[in-house]
């Protein structure tokens, strides 16, 4: 599965409705918008933008929009929700997501993401996956990862295709040193309640 990533300070270029390639880091960035003042977390997959956008009041909710549908418009939060135009985008932290203009997760049915960060305390650069991760070596997190939030539960391993040490994870994790991981990580999934999605 290809996971499209982006920074969170990615300078952005050309129209609102593609996204664009940074030639230095070879991955692709979000469109432009002032979703950005209000929203973290932004990057693309499968033609999709997701981001984590705030509120009116102050709240902060997963949302997602598809992109074609932007290409005159630009990119803007209307309390926690991405629209463009006339198009709304729909929710994606809860179940099902529900009420836009598309299916859930890309790994369907709501099922969880993970954002994970290079440094302790949820900060330095992150990035948000839907999917399994079977070898972090392509990502450029690889034996890079601090800190962890997530919807679901994860399991993470310190060898690519769930080898080495694994350890399965509910509450996000602000340090991962307290559990001898730091650094360390090489492969991640969504786990369910009995096993493996």
């Amino acid at each position: 599965m290809l996971i499209e990533m982006l920074g969170a300070a990615a300078v952005i270029s050309g129209g609102a409705g593609s996204a664009s390639q940074d030639p230095q880091v070879g991955t692709r960035v979000a469109p432009r918008g002032d979703y950005r003042d209000t929203c973290s977390g932004e990057y693309v997959n499968r033609g999709r933008l997701y981001a984590d956008c705030r509120t009116n009041r102050g709240q902060i909710r997963g949302t997602s929009i598809e992109l074609n549908r932007c290409s005159d418009y630009e990119i803007r939060n209307n309390n926690g929700l991405l629209v463009c135009g006339p198009y709304r985008g729909q929710y994606e932290d809860r179940p099902g997501g529900g009420g836009g203009d598309g299916p859930g997760w890309p790994g369907g049915g709501g099922r969880g993401s993970i954002t994970i960060y290079r440094d302790a305390n949820f900060r330095g650069a992150s990035f948000r996956f839907d999917g399994e991760v079977p070898n972090l070596a392509n990502t450029g997190f690889n034996d890079a990862i601090s800190s962890m939030q997530f919807r679901g539960a994860w399991e993470a391993c310190t060898d690519a295709y769930y080898r080495g040490q694994c350890q399965t994870f509910t509450d996000d994790v602000r340090n991962l040193q307290r559990w001898g991981m730091n650094d360390r990580i090489s492969s991640l999934r969504p786990v369910g309640r009995g096993g493996r999605w």
